[in-house]
């Protein structure tokens, strides 16, 4: 007996030693490493979306903001039985329930129940006191313009990362610091605080101050939504500018979304189509040439052209206008919009300086606006053109632009030649409104002299005048220029034009009672149906847009020419 309690004394006093060696290593020796191990045992970082930063139109009004909401968590090892929790988290949040009980069975200690939940849904989990369920306030992006301007801001994952638009053009600044909340337990895995976030990283991500008037972009947006319903197009889009700095005022496509709810995974019509989607221009393009051969002097605003009667065969391809026309001068080719005239004026000049003319107005590269996904501008290599390509691309067919490309080159011919690169946000600022960058006019280079920009702004102005393909665009009260297109699609399965589907379009500007282009603008519809010209389609819409922004961007109307019309 005596020799059995001395083993297990020695035995006892071995165990102790083996325990004070360990404690005086963890204690003495490395104490941090003890330390290490408890806290990656007892406390836990969940990451929350970030406070993002606030993106304000022209004039201060928010169009995209972040709310405080709450999301729940829950720590499954605690969770006592799950399949009743799982049942009644499901129908308190609306949830599937073999989803809420599979997370509720994972050996974890932290997994999200559901991010970014209503006050309703908030205070039924909490009424239901479940222990293990947490509740944590994240931010949630709200847009105050929904689907106005949705295909422009963008949107963002549940993440707080941004994944379309502006909102994935500015994401680094936007999302600012990563936000973290601590999380400590005991040893049972029971949560028994959370540290807090510090008050200077709450809201730290930039803003933005676009160059946007969100009353226009209203405007715009609901003109072209009632345009694309009415007269059953696919689709459509309307890009207002100031010429003079690049501005975009306003930028509408349709269809929409409303990013404030629904899944994106497989939601049609989210792309800005004004960016992103090249089109063939069609008869829109036919003052660029005229502009340029002014320019060039390789003819005069004298010169005249036989149009053939309506039907011109050239080399086995026969060219037709809408009407029967004889001679016409420069003017009245863009005036009525002869393609037989545009393309016979166009002859003499060669393939080579063709092309040099769209890459000087900035037709074949990206503008470089500060918006992701912009393409490069289509055409063949002017070696490849012949005969027949040089007079299709006189008349707009046989190229393809992206919207924001052509209304960069119809501001170079009307406001003196300059081509100006086109942007979205003027101002950066960071979360203590400290200014971080600012956005002015660029001009990227001369294309024009302003003698000749005054040229073909005066023969634009004939276009809307009775008897013009754009007197549906005219109003009284204004001085209004531009170029209707109706440019037939081709159809990508035969490689042909297509019968019956075609793009209509209207570029034009407002002169205001002080001589100055204050506004251009491009609308354009795709495949409208029963009717197909833009003068009947793309002019109203136009119209309809200036009459209601007028008062809003202070408009002069121009007293002489409502006058004049109503002596007439």
């Amino acid at each position: 007996m005596a020799g059995r309690i001395r083993l297990i004394q020695y035995v006892l006093l071995g165990m102790l030693g083996v325990v004070s060696a360990r404690a005086f290593e963890f204690q003495i020796m490395n104490p941090g490493e003890i330390i290490d191990r408890a806290h990656k045992r007892f406390d836990h970082a969940v990451e929350l979306s970030p406070h993002r930063g606030t993106i304000f139109d022209r004039s201060g009004e928010p169009l995209a903001i972040s709310l405080e909401v709450k999301s729940i968590a829950a720590n499954p090892r605690i969770i006592e039985n799950r399949h009743q929790v799982a049942r009644q988290l499901a129908n308190a949040l609306n949830l599937e329930r073999r989803s809420v009980e599979k997370k509720l069975g994972e050996k974890r200690y932290f997994v999200w129940i559901k991010r970014h939940v209503t006050p309703d849904e908030a205070a039924r989990v909490k009424a239901l006191k479940i222990p293990g369920i947490g509740f944590y306030d994240e931010a949630k992006r709200f847009y105050p313009e929904s689907e106005s301007l949705a295909n422009l801001i963008g949107f963002v994952g549940i993440d707080g990362k941004g994944l379309e638009g502006l909102e994935l053009q500015y994401d680094p600044l936007l999302k600012g610091k990563e936000r973290k909340v601590g999380v400590h337990r005991d040893g049972m895995g029971r949560t028994i605080y959370a540290r807090g976030l510090q008050p200077d990283t709450v809201n730290d991500g930039s803003t933005l101050w676009l160059t946007i008037d969100r009353r226009v972009q209203y405007i715009a947006f609901q003109e072209l939504k009632n345009a694309v319903t009415n007269n059953r197009a696919e689709s459509g889009f309307v890009i207002i500018t100031n010429p003079s700095t690049g501005e975009i005022l306003a930028m509408a496509s349709y269809p929409s979304f409303d990013p404030n709810k629904g899944s994106y995974r497989h939601l049609a019509g989210h792309t800005n189509m004004a960016i992103t989607h090249p089109f063939e221009p069609g008869s829109v393009i036919k003052p660029l040439w005229v502009a340029w051969g002014l320019e060039k002097k390789a003819f005069t605003m004298s010169r005249s052209i036989f149009c053939e009667n309506g039907s011109y065969t050239f080399h086995r391809v026969t060219i037709h206008d809408h009407e029967k026309y004889g001679w016409l001068p420069v003017t009245d080719i863009i005036k009525y919009s002869s393609n037989i005239g545009i393309a016979k004026l166009m002859e003499p000049v060669r393939p080579g300086e063709m092309h040099a003319c769209l890459s000087a107005f900035n037709l074949l590269e990206p503008t470089g606006i500060d918006f992701p996904g912009e393409p490069a501008g289509l055409t063949r290599s002017p070696g490849s053109w012949t005969s027949v390509d040089k007079a299709a691309i006189s008349f707009g067919q046989g190229l393809a632009v992206t919207g924001i490309q052509f209304i960069t080159a119809f501001n170079a011919m009307v406001n003196g030649g300059m081509v100006m690169k086109p942007y979205l946000v003027r101002r950066i600022t960071d979360a203590k409104n400290a200014s971080v960058d600012e956005t002015r006019p660029t001009i990227l280079r001369r294309v024009l002299s302003k003698e000749t920009s005054d040229q073909i702004v005066a023969v634009m102005k004939t276009v809307t005048v009775k008897g013009g393909t754009g007197e549906a665009a005219s109003l009284p009260s204004f001085q209004i220029f531009g170029k209707t297109g109706t440019a037939q699609k081709i159809d990508h399965l035969t490689g042909t034009y297509a019968e019956g589907d075609y793009i209509s379009s209207f570029a034009g500007g407002v002169i205001d009672a002080t001589g100055t282009t204050r506004m251009t603008m491009l609308v354009c519809l795709n495949e409208p149906r029963t009717y197909y010209y833009a003068s009947i389609v793309a002019c109203p819409l136009f119209k309809q847009i200036v009459s209601q922004c007028a008062t809003i961007m202070e408009l002069s109307p121009n007293i002489t020419i409502a006058r004049r019309e109503e002596v007439q």
